[in-house]
């Protein structure tokens, strides 16, 4: 079947469907109509149906209207009706009706019937729809196996083509109507038709629908199996009052043995607590405090937690308690029964005083921890600002001394010196105010009155003022050594020293051959060797360490004080020659330019340098320092 042949038969449907759920409303007021396409048409059966199912009147309307223009100022009063109650109308007028257009017709019936029947249907927040099918489900959970191939209630079609699905909900309500067990699925239409006919006879539901025309469809119109079922809602709903009805009365007949129940529940519960309570009073009043950060914040933490559960659970328990004893009384007054006397300790007020006891020692418990923790708190502020204190003062003294210093050079060094050592002997001290500092960190201390210091800052301070010692021996070494006629300025050699100091790896006061090395290509004054054969460094470490195996400070001051001279001896012309030339014993014009030497004086060398035999372009440099 085509999707146009199945709307052709859903409207087919429908429209017996509607007109028989219209007539079933009319015959209220002694009236019916033939067909639903044309029996609107002049407004009055419209306004009559709408005046049975709202209960409300719809006012004056023309009863006999003879001229179209009467007929439609009939249906817009209908339509306008309908739309003040909610009703959203789409592409839906009156002359529509008034002409018999069925699509029109039936689309404008079902709103009504989705308005006025179905939609006080909805349960749990859901839809209409959702809620007479979710009703659907829930009063045949039972029969749910047998409906739809075991599937049960799903949606309003093919859920409902078997019959079964009417038949559950039948036997659900009126069990003495049908015997469900004997009904077989495969007898669609003999299912149907004996729901039907049960309605009809028993419950007084007219027969809105034709066996034949759900059977024979793939899917039965959804619209029509609504209206249907919507109508044995309202029926049942009366018997579920009744069957609400027996079981208050059931809950009645219960209630003296529930009264003696809910007693002994009190009285047991009521005790538990007040053991309960009684125990955690005692155990608040001799537990301890603590010595440590930690070890309180843990004893905090697990009151707090104390605080949030377990007491939270007793003030349940408490209110529950005193509820359930108001239900008691309740109870018993209804019944016209004496009120309940509980056993001694075991009142409401006991129970309260109980727990203002409690709240006493909480609040002592409190008080200890928090006064435990202030002590730890300054305790731990006093551990870091008295060592960060002192640290700063012997900072501030070396400071002082630092800008005091008098005397001979010579002295002023050795004070220099001594004072530094005293620098590196409190370097430790920053161990421990670090340390302190942590622990006040981890205790969250962010403010501390008795200092003003910073672990950082101090060994920011520490760095800076050694820096300045390191300067300050070093221009004094440098003024020594200018004033023993060095040759060089303090400033060259405090730069030589550092030098020096920086590839001096082991602290040893001298560098090795490797370090040495290392040292000079850093400067520049040697190229970069990569296999390891470097002659001409190796004469250079022969000169410069007397054929020794490390150079001291004095031999390197003196080697760098020789290569960076102003003088141009032949041994320091052949030295700068064969540091350009890579150790070779001639150079190439490209040396030339790589030392940066200027243009006018590499075409200067090039043309007073005579050739080296046997390499093509080498400049003999040692015959042109020799003859220089």
């Amino acid at each position: 079947m085509s999707s146009a042949d199945l709307v052709a038969q859903w409207e087919r449907v429908q429209r017996k469907t509607f007109t028989n759920w219209v007539n079933m409303h009319l015959a209220k007021r002694g009236s019916k109509i033939e067909d639903v396409a044309t029996g609107f048409k002049d407004g009055v059966a419209l306004l009559q149906l709408l005046e049975v199912i709202s209960d409300e009147s719809v006012g004056k309307f023309v009863m006999n209207p003879k001229m179209r223009v009467q007929q439609v100022e009939n249906l817009d009063k209908a339509l306008k009706f309908i739309t003040a109650h909610d009703v959203k109308l789409v592409n839906i007028g009156a002359p529509e009706i008034a002409d018999g257009n069925l699509k029109v017709t039936l689309g404008m019936i079902w709103s009504v019937i989705l308005r006025f029947v179905i939609a006080g249907l909805s349960e749990e927040g859901l839809s209409a729809k959702e809620g007479l099918l979710l009703w659907c489900q829930r009063k045949t959970q039972n029969h749910k196996d047998r409906i739809n191939n075991g599937n049960g209630v799903q949606d309003f079609h093919v859920s409902f083509q078997d019959g079964m699905a009417f038949c559950a909900l039948i036997h659900r309500h009126r069990p003495d109507l049908i015997n469900f067990d004997e009904l077989n699925p495969e007898n669609k239409l003999e299912n149907l038709n004996k729901a039907f006919e049960i309605c009809a006879e028993h419950l007084d539901i007219p027969k809105l629908l034709d066996a034949e025309d759900i059977v024979n469809i793939p899917r039965p119109d959804e619209r029509s199996i609504m209206t249907y079922v919507a109508a044995m809602y309202k029926v049942f709903s009366s018997l579920d009052n009744v069957e609400a009805a027996g079981k208050r009365l059931t809950k009645f007949v219960e209630f003296e043995r529930q009264v003696q129940e809910l007693v002994h529940d009190y009285e047991r519960r009521t005790r538990a607590l007040n053991d309960a309570v009684h125990d955690k009073v005692s155990e608040l009043g001799s537990s301890p405090v603590g010595d440590d950060y930690q070890g309180v914040k843990a004893l905090i933490a697990a009151f707090r937690e104390y605080k949030r559960v377990q007491k939270r659970k007793w003030i349940v328990e408490q209110a529950d308690l005193a509820a359930l004893f108001t239900n008691i009384q309740a109870k018993l007054k209804s019944m016209n029964r004496p009120p309940y006397v509980p056993p001694q300790g075991l009142a409401v007020a006991d129970v309260e005083t109980n727990i203002e006891t409690l709240g006493g020692a909480e609040r002592a418990r409190r008080n200890a921890l928090n006064t435990s923790l202030r002590n730890i708190l300054e305790a731990l502020r006093l551990a870091f600002a008295k060592p960060a204190n002192e640290f700063f003062s012997h900072l501030q003294s070396a400071k002082s001394a630092l800008a005091n210093f008098s005397g001979e050079l010579e002295e002023q060094l050795a004070s220099a010196e001594a004072k530094l050592q005293e620098l590196k002997s409190i370097h430790s001290q920053l161990s421990v105010i670090e340390e302190a500092e942590k622990a006040c960190d981890a205790a969250n201390i962010e403010e501390n009155d008795h200092t003003e210091h910073t672990h950082d800052d101090l060994l920011f301070e520490y760095e800076q003022v050694t820096k300045a010692f390191n300067k300050a021996i070093s221009a004094l070494q440098g003024q020594i050594a200018t004033k023993a006629n060095t040759g060089i300025s303090a400033e060259q050699y405090a730069e030589f020293k550092a030098s020096f100091d920086h590839f001096d790896d082991d602290k040893s006061g001298f560098l090795s051959r490797l370090e040495f090395k290392s040292c000079l290509s850093s400067l520049g004054v040697i190229a970069i060797d990569f296999e390891g054969n470097d002659k001409n460094f190796e004469e250079i470490f022969k000169r410069v360490s007397g054929n020794g195996e490390h150079v001291t400070l004095d031999q390197f001051v003196k080697y760098m004080t020789e290569i960076s001279a102003d003088a141009t001896s032949p041994e320091q012309l052949l030295d700068s020659f064969k540091t350009i030339a890579a150790g070779r014993d001639y150079v190439f014009v490209n040396d030339l330019k790589v030392a940066q030497l200027p243009a006018e004086l590499v075409d200067y060398l090039v043309a007073t340098i005579p050739a080296y035999p046997g390499v093509e372009g080498a400049l003999d440099y040692k015959s042109w320092v020799q003859r220089a």
